[in-house]
């Protein structure tokens, strides 16, 4: 069974433009000590995401009939907004006020959640097949 749908392509997509608006604008507001910005691109950034996520994630559901607790969608936020972030400090984009060390420590504690997640994401999966009777899957 196909797992990775266009829909879970395009919320990639999503995420990674949200996340690039979203680190320019931090950094912005960091380098500038501006409270202001850093809140509000912080609140934007939340609201922008969770609607990427659910608008994606209904469409995935109707598309795929399988229950995955939002597991796949989870990792792929994950893994985009690490590698921007990330990339972001390394090619030195980032504010010289910016504690490195936050972002590290952000990463790894996302890290244990999405953990965390896949645990429960494994327990589910035996009964992840939605609307469908398992003795008519295989006869």
């Amino acid at each position: 069974m196909r797992t990775i749908t266009s829909y879970l392509l395009w919320y990639a997509l999503t995420v990674t433009v949200l996340t690039i608006i979203f680190r320019f604008f931090l950094s912005f507001g960091i380098e500038n000590d501006s409270v202001a910005v850093i809140t509000v691109s912080a609140a934007l950034y939340g609201f922008l995401m969770f609607g990427a996520g659910w608008y994606f994630g209904d469409k995935d559901e109707k598309y795929l009939p399988i229950y995955d607790i939002g597991f796949r969608f989870h990792f792929t936020t994950y893994l985009v907004h690490s590698a921007i972030t990330l990339l972001w400090i390394k090619l030195g984009f980032c504010s010289k006020n910016e504690d490195i060390a936050i972002t590290y420590n952000i990463l790894i504690y996302w890290g244990i959640l999405v953990l965390i997640h896949f645990v429960f994401f494994l327990c589910t999966r035996k009964n992840s097949i939605k609307n469908l009777d398992k003795d008519d899957l295989f006869e």
